[in-house]
């Protein structure tokens, strides 16, 4: 540092504030001790400065298999990304839903002296997190605490998804619409579904029960479904799929009984699947999920703590509609 400031023509307190961006610096001098900082080649010693500010500037990351998952991953690179341009380490640990794992990675982390902490589930659901999480500023991301321990939590906007999803198609004038869900007590189809109901009935348009199916978030299932409501004989003009493997199901399942997709039936899924819901023909029209806005949103909420002093607060994000091809104005009857 100290020949850096030769270097620069500067002293020595003066580099100190540029390396660890404190204090007013000219633009002028700014530029002339980074020059040097290149010219010589320095590092500045983290293990130093990290003992003198009393951080690590790393965050630690548990997560249930999400990086295995093509496009809950994106949580991860949201979180990386954000964390390294506020210039902070993430330090990953894959629990693999296994929690004597996750007790370990938590102790290992905290061993770390990492400043935070996250976990990260892959599909939305209630977590009893490790007492661990309890002991540094953490938050939750795509979960909720279901346990004892009272965690904020970065969550998706299920809801307004699910309305989002039917709004669609009653955009494009349906009102014959059916709702094809996951499992009765996931979570997310709880949600999707409740906005669904809300969508039909801003638009007053009535909720045919017998329409309201369950499924299991495959393709097999999204075929069976389809299958079944449209051997009814009163069949709709539109579905809302629970995800878009049940949607590309439906859609083959459409196409079996000669229906033409959009044509002849609207079909809306979730998730926008990378690799799936563009891919198909016609292009599916869907709903996102926001994993790569839930993973920025939890590092930044996670860092404003830090800076505060104040517990982290929790936040629900909003998912996008993507139109494509799966959906036009329903054909005359």
């Amino acid at each position: 540092m100290r020949d850096v400031g030769i270097l620069a023509g500067v002293s020595q307190s003066t580099v100190s504030h540029v390396v660890n961006q404190t204090g007013k610096i000219p633009e002028e001098t700014e530029k002339r001790v980074r020059e040097a900082i290149r010219e010589l080649g320095y590092r500045p010693n983290e293990t130093a400065r990290n003992l003198r500010l009393r951080r690590s500037h790393t965050i630690g990351m548990v997560t249930d298999r999400i990086a295995s998952s093509p496009f809950a991953g994106r949580v991860l690179r949201g979180a990386e990304e954000f964390a390294w341009e506020r210039g902070y380490l993430l330090l990953l640990v894959d629990a693999k839903e296994d929690p004597s794992i996750e007790s370990a990675a938590v102790d290992t982390l905290l061993a770390r002296q990492v400043d935070g902490m996250l976990y990260a589930a892959m599909s939305w659901r209630g977590v009893d997190a490790s007492a661990g999480f309890t002991k540094l500023p953490s938050l939750l991301v795509n979960a909720w605490a279901s346990g004892s321990r009272k965690i904020p939590a970065i969550v998706p906007a299920e809801t307004e998804g699910g309305r989002l999803a039917a709004t669609a198609v009653i955009e494009a004038g349906h009102e014959r619409i059916a709702f094809l869900g996951g499992p009765q007590d996931d979570p997310a189809r709880i949600e999707r579904e409740a906005g669904f109901r809300k969508a039909m009935a801003d638009a007053g348009i009535p909720v045919n029960e017998r329409w309201i199916l369950s499924g299991d978030y495959q393709i097999s299932s999204g075929h069976l479904l389809t299958s079944q409501i449209l051997d009814g004989g009163d069949s709709p003009t539109a579905l809302v799929c629970g995800n878009d493997r049940m949607a590309v199901g439906a859609i083959t399942a459409a196409l079996e009984q000669g229906l033409r997709v959009p044509e002849d039936l609207s079909i809306v899924g979730y998730d926008d699947q990378e690799d799936l819901a563009d891919q198909i023909a016609p292009g599916l029209t869907t709903v996102t999920i926001p994993h790569y806005e839930m993973g920025r949103t939890a590092v930044e909420h996670l860092l404003d703590a830090l800076d505060s002093g104040r517990p982290p607060k929790g936040a629900t994000i909003p998912g996008a509609l993507v139109r494509r091809g799966s959906v036009a104005a329903p054909a005359q009857r």
